[in-house]
């Protein structure tokens, strides 16, 4: 069984699994250090976010681990009804985004003999989740997204590798990234203003890279992180109506603490 070691690792456990039909057995924590997970930015100026480790989802960033093993991620578009009618007409294993009471969960489709719909739960281990989840046709249709992606695993051996730039371009956007956070702390915003934003512009930097780093042994980085993210959270915590960030964050640390960052990009990502 295939469990989640790291936060937000639904979807790399969901690879760990689904890959492990062609005979290779990875945890989400291996397929995280190959891919050198915790070395990747991204600004999705789509949805003016800046993304990093286990927030990077989908074939562009699957393929940096599946194409070094001459596999790639197959992912389309499904209307609802149309979803439902692939799943069950399935005979591989697929991954798709379900709608739990927690929030977005990935899952891996395990195709069956029965009319019900088997799912693969990630989980952490020892947690008391369920391994596995059935549905009825009634129960999937009410937990998709009225636009449904779905993914797969194909064997391609004629696969030259992954794409590379996606780590040469990592520090540009880390570059933008701090730019980006020193411009909104330097401005007084409400709590409720913040907390909006937390997932977008902070939960890049502050949250997602850290168990990413300590699997790497980037030591210095995440105690350079994790005090930062400590500052963030007692600002947070005042009982003001509103706040300037830059009062709880020191901004020589948020810079000092980028550069460690570009450097270990510069020193890590050596293909």
């Amino acid at each position: 069984m295939k469990y989640m070691s790291f936060n937000r690792s639904c979807s790399f456990t969901c690879l760990a699994y689904m890959i492990g039909e062609y005979g290779l057995n990875y945890t989400d924590k291996d397929i995280a250090i190959e891919m050198k997970l915790a070395y990747l930015f991204y600004n999705d100026s789509k949805n003016n976010e800046y993304l990093s480790g286990a927030m990077l989802q989908g074939k562009r960033w699957f393929d940096l681990f599946l194409n070094r093993h001459s596999f790639e991620f197959i992912e389309d578009e499904y209307k609802k009804t149309a979803a439902l009618s692939f799943i069950k007409n399935s005979n591989r294993k697929l991954m798709v985004g379900i709608n739990l009471k927690t929030g977005k969960h990935a899952m891996v489709y395990c195709p069956s003999e029965t009319q019900l719909f088997r799912f693969f739960n990630p989980h952490y281990e020892n947690d008391g989740a369920a391994d596995f989840f059935v549905y009825s046709d009634k129960e999937l249709i009410d937990l998709l997204d009225d636009e449904v992606t779905i993914g797969y695993i194909n064997h391609n051996p004629r696969i030259t590798g992954p794409e590379l730039e996606l780590y040469d371009h990592s520090n540009g956007y880390l570059d933008r990234y701090v730019v980006d956070i020193i411009e909104f702390c330097s401005i007084e915003h409400t709590l409720d203003e913040i907390r909006k934003v937390k997932e977008s512009l902070f939960a890049g930097l502050l949250l997602s890279p850290i168990p990413l780093l300590e699997f790497e042994g980037e030591t210095e980085l995440v105690g350079c992180l994790r005090k930062l993210q400590t500052d963030f959270i007692n600002a947070l915590q005042q009982t003001k109506t509103s706040i300037r960030l830059l009062d709880y964050i020191n901004p020589l640390e948020l810079n000092s603490c980028v550069r460690k960052y570009k450097e270990a990009i510069k020193v890590n990502v050596v293909f």
